[in-house]
């Protein structure tokens, strides 16, 4: 099969087969660094050994033309050249995602590693610094037992223990590793402290009746000779609760597994495992539910309770689990979910019923930890909301209780014993404002602080410009999306706490853009797969706004509305289902990983298949378009003003899922397929067109119509501009020149005015002030994360209010056009995940300034532009080994590096209007663009 499509394998040789005339690379000092397995910095516990590294140089145009990996069983070894396996130098411009064809590995055993490059020119770097990886367990390997206590109806959680010794005549313990899997969540103690402190709610959800993570760590370091004991304490978490939806949504009582791998000196090894031999005694977290909230009584607590030797008589023996136990265990390789950056109270008052009310100033997704000095037996209660009421006390409408039927509350119970820091660690919950009750005195400001809880994901993507506005907007997306990055993306941080796939889909763009998800989404995209796997006789199917379904068997790979979890909300509508194509695309595209598209290629190629026979099989007159959808959900002023018609955005949707198959196909040589789909998506599109297109008024009717057809390609050619006149022209005449989009027009209405001649347009819409504005939000709705509905104007803050979240990252897909527009930087597919980089700022002429930079898999690429004494003053960088697609005006005069632009040293790619667009190699460039006087 062929690997790459042949016009992209084309592109690809003449994008690199240039070595121009700039400032070549001449032998200076080219380094690898930051050497990574599964994107991970020294895993533990990987599945396989998936490598990658960057090149480090301060010349331009370099590029690598082959690597060498050598891999060792210590660092020692790898040293001295005592390696299990070395590639020898393999002939490969691939620095990301390389697997090393090696068979020899074996779970557990930590390996170190290490490479050296050739640059283009053949000249080899030195060894890079050694790294580490270990490979996890399979489901096979595993010795250890699934175990519980006895649990009661509305009992506390567990203390589970084991002692053991780690003293063996004639050798020293080398390494001691731990594979532990708590459900629903399980922290781990070692010695009386725990292992990781700042580590919750873990291991991720999943579905827990086919699968459940684990996650690995090396506790060398914290053991003793001699007696050593493992602790574990249980939670809820997702597999547990049934205070929320109803029973129906528990998988079980609480459970654990853990294995300990102990490697001596001499070679020797020792396993300790979770079995009957473990011993469990009532704890102080009597209740710990994921929605409602921890009790955790201080009281209760057993001192030094998981260290050796102390007095355990009266505890009991573990009890083997045998019903609700996940099929397979895998390594979590996503980050874990952990406590982050501590936030302040700004202010607190007394409310009429005499609780104190804390604020913390924004609105986010976290816990309380406090901080007091009470006497023992002081019950205080901490309940959390959004909002506001008119007389100053907390309102927990918007947090879903009308759904959920619980108000987030966290109780704890003093010990008595002086100064008591505490937090839970079992549940998390999306608030500002926080009501406390129970304490003896009156408290201070600094007895309560907010943690912020989300998945540990790395930023890479910085933005910033010179208005101020958009700013503020940028921090209010990042600040949302982080409330709802919990081992999955989450609709909000509070009532649901859902994966729905149309959400994910909005939102995965500008996501990519600011964090390193490569590894949240493979997961995520698994639990699409193994949620949608099954098949189900006569359903419920979503055909209409949510409200209006069908019944029809479904068949196993079709997704539902939601994953994971047992709240599945019906057979996914075409519009969310869309995220199966989506997905994995945006992952090759952001990230350069070309395996969700391998692993998940059948079922891209079945969701396609199963819209088209929508299409086809209704009664609209018209082939190819597709009639069911919730349409584009939430716009300002709520779901009762949507004035795209669901028709065209699911058929927009369709088309896009085509073109993204017929990409697919010829990347991974399923030529047939590739052909298919060419002319599917041909179909769609002539459909769409004849459907929907005003030829006389050049328009497909409302903004998102617009935007979406001309992100997809979908508007006739030659017309283009006319459609975003279109989009502009509706702004004015019937939304006093503001937006009025759902979460599919949001992400693309920038994009869709000023790259077709509407950056005027753009401009005004996104620094509008006042009544129909985005600075409405904050300067009379306070909000400071962006809201279900946005509250734009009084009327769609009053939509808002009745019931909707106040934290929903759906609606921060804007974003993306601050990158890709302002700043002028995005992925270019002849390169996936930034292997080539396009600069295309479409702003310079409103803006005083902006910047933003992208760390990506080859290293930070940067885009920062300012305007100075009438000249446009642009830095660009790009990685060693990428290429850049620089857009350049033709009407302009040009200086790169302080030389005048010479066109004959950067490959001409296209041209566009008066816009030409050239390539250039790896390096620092500053450009210089000004009127010829």
């Amino acid at each position: 099969m062929k690997s790459k499509s042949v016009c992209f394998l084309l592109f690809f040789i003449s994008l690199f087969g240039f070595m121009g005339c700039t400032e070549g690379y001449s032998g200076g000092k080219v380094k690898v660094v930051d050497l990574k397995c599964r994107g991970l910095v020294n895993p533990e516990g990987v599945d396989e050994a998936v490598l990658s590294w960057r090149i480090e140089s301060e010349e331009n145009n370099v590029t690598q033309s082959a690597w060498e990996i050598e891999i060792a069983s210590s660092r020692k070894d790898l040293e001295k050249g005592n390696n299990i396996w070395s590639s020898g130098k393999r002939e490969s411009e691939q620095q990301v995602n390389v697997r090393p064809d090696v068979a020899i590995l074996e779970k557990g055993s930590l390996y170190w590693w290490r490479l050296r490059i050739w640059d283009g020119k053949g000249q080899v770097t030195s060894w890079s610094e050694p790294a580490s990886f270990s490979l996890g367990l399979n489901t096979s390997d595993w010795k250890a037992k699934w175990i519980t206590s006895v649990w009661k109806q509305g009992g506390p959680m567990p203390y589970f223990r084991k002692e053991f010794n780690t003293e063996k005549t004639g050798t020293q313990l080398q390494r001691a590793v731990v594979y532990f899997c708590g459900l629903g969540c399980g922290d781990l103690y070692l010695n009386g402290r725990l292992v990781d402190k700042k580590r919750i709610l873990d291991p991720a959800q999943t579905n827990y009746e086919q699968y459940a993570l684990y996650s690995t760590f090396d506790i060398t370091s914290g053991l003793v000779k001699g007696e050593n004991c493992l602790g574990v304490m249980l939670g809820e978490g997702w597999y547990g609760q049934d205070k929320v939806w109803g029973d129906w949504a528990k998988y079980g009582d609480p459970l654990f597994r853990l294995q300990m791998e102990i490697t001596y000196e001499d070679g020797s090894k020792e396993t300790i495992v979770s079995d009957e031999s473990w011993q469990w005694i009532p704890g102080p977290v009597l209740k710990g539910n994921i929605y409602a909230g921890e009790v955790y009584d201080a009281t209760k607590e057993i001192k030094d309770w998981s260290k050796a030797g102390i007095l355990a008589d009266n505890w009991n023996e573990a009890v083997l689990a045998e019903s609700n136990i996940p099929i397979d265990l895998y390594p979590q390789l996503i980050e874990p979910i952990r406590l982050k950056n501590e936030i302040k109270a700004v202010k607190k008052w007394k409310d009429p019923s005499g609780n104190w009310v804390f604020d913390f100033g924004v609105n986010i997704a976290g816990v309380p930890q406090i901080k007091v000095k009470q006497p023992k037996g002081t019950h205080l209660k901490m309940r959390m909301g959004e909002l506001l009421r008119e007389d100053g006390s907390v309102e927990y409408n918007t947090t879903g209780v009308f759904a959920t039927g619980v108000v987030q509350t966290d109780e704890y119970i003093c010990a008595g014993n002086g100064q008591e820091v505490w937090n839970p660690r079992f549940t998390y919950h999306g608030y500002r404002y926080l009501e406390l009750s129970g304490m003896v005195t009156e408290p201070e400001l600094d007895w309560i602080k907010t943690i912020l809880v989300h998945t540990d994901v790395n930023k890479r993507g910085e933005f910033e410009c010179s208005d101020q506005q958009i700013n503020k907007l940028h921090e209010l997306a990042i600040r949302t999306m982080l409330s709802n990055t919990h081992g999955l993306p989450t609709d909000c941080p509070h009532r649901e706490r859902c994966g729905w796939l149309g959400d994910a889909h909005a939102v995965a763009p500008f996501e990519n853009y600011n964090f390193d998800l490569n590894n949240f989404w493979m997961k995520y995209m698994k639990d699409i797969s193994s949620t949608s796997s099954v098949f189900e006789k006569n359903t419920l199917h979503q055909k209409l706004f949510n409200t209006i379904f069908y019944f029809a068997d479904k068949a196993p790979g079709i997704p539902y509305m939601i994953a994971p979890g047992k709240r599945l909300c019906g057979v996914a509508s075409p519009d969310w289902g869309t995220a199966v194509v989506q997905l994995p695309w945006y992952t090759y595209l952001y990230f350069g990983n070309e395996e969700p598209l391998r692993t998940y290629y059948h079922e891209m190629k079945q969701w396609v298949e199963h819209v088209e026979h929508l299409s086809v099989n209704d009664t609209l007159p018209t082939r190819h378009i597709v009639p069911y959808g919730l349409g584009d959900w939430c716009p300002p002023e709520g779901n009762n003003t949507i004035d795209c018609p669901v028709p065209l955005s699911s058929t927009a949707f369709h088309y896009l899922d085509a073109s993204i198959m017929a990409k697919t196909a010829a990347i991974l040589g399923n030529d047939d397929d590739a052909e298919y789909f060419n002319d599917l998506k041909n179909k769609i599109a002539a459909a769409f067109v004849a459907e929907f297109y005003d030829k006389e008024n050049k328009t497909f009717g409302s903004q998102t119509a617009d935007a979406m057809a001309l992100d997809f390609g979908l508007v006739p050619a030659g017309d283009e501009r006319a459609v975003s006149d279109a989009i502009a022209r509706n702004m004015k005449e019937k939304y006093n020149n503001f937006m009025h989009t759902g979460i599919f027009g949001l992400g693309r209405i920038g994009q869709a005015l000023s790259r077709f001649g509407n950056g005027k347009a753009a401009w005004d819409m996104f620094t509008k002030t006042g009544e129909n504005s985005f600075a409405y939000m904050w300067t009379d709705a306070d909000a400071t994360s962006l809201w279900e509905v946005l509250p734009i104007n009084k009327k769609s803050k009053e939509v808002c209010l009745t019931g909707s979240s106040l934290n929903h990252p759906m609606q921060g897909s804007y974003d993306t056009w601050f990158y890709e527009d302002i700043a002028g930087i995005r992925p270019d597919i002849s390169g996936p995940g930034f292997k080539v980089i396009r600069f295309e700022p479409t702003m310079t002429s409103f803006l005083d300034w902006a910047k933003a930079s992208i760390d990506t898999s080859y290293g930070k690429t940067e885009s920062e532009w300012s305007q100075e004494n009438d000249r446009l003053i642009w830095k660009i960088t790009l990685p060693p080994n990428t290429l850049g697609i620089v857009a350049l005006p033709d009407n302009k005069k040009i200086d790169v590096n302080k030389r005048v632009f010479d066109k004959d040293d950067y490959p001409l790619i296209e041209n566009r209007g008066d816009v030409s667009f050239y390539r250039f190699p790896s390096g620092i460039y500053r450009i210089e663009i000004y009127q010829e006087k």
